[in-house]
């Protein structure tokens, strides 16, 4: 009887780790926010400077898992300026709380007038 308890537990110890295992695995996603934005033939620089500069203040949070920018150099593409804003969240609430961060409005009031084109993509990351 001992034996059989014993092996019992063992083997529900081991499916209770297991799973632990797979939940972690699964809670490592993260989502990815992309932004890419066109900016007109005529924005001034220090319009595209202080929009750069919220979305790297906003990177601060402790909701973001981590945040990179750039400007697009493709060839395809020559004579436009093209800004690209990557912020990665661990969950979609932590995105969604993001958005409500006072300073985000800011963005928008900033982009609109001297964007052209504004493309925008999340996703899970799959590795």
């Amino acid at each position: 009887m001992k034996k059989i308890f014993f092996k019992f537990f063992l083997f529900t110890t081991v499916l209770f780790l297991f799973g632990k295992k797979i939940n972690a695995q699964t809670n490592n996603s993260l989502l990815r926010h992309i932004v890419i934005i066109t900016f007109k033939q005529d924005a001034p620089a220090d319009s595209i400077k202080a929009l750069d500069n919220i979305y790297t203040d906003l990177s601060k949070s402790p909701l973001v898992k981590d945040f990179e920018m750039g400007v697009n150099v493709s060839t395809r593409d020559s004579g436009v300026i093209k800004h690209i804003y990557v912020t990665s969240f661990a969950s979609k609430d932590d995105m969604d709380n993001y958005r409500k961060i006072p300073e985000y409005s800011k963005l928008f009031k900033v982009s609109l007038p001297v964007s052209e084109d504004v493309t925008v993509a999340d996703y899970w990351v799959n590795k």
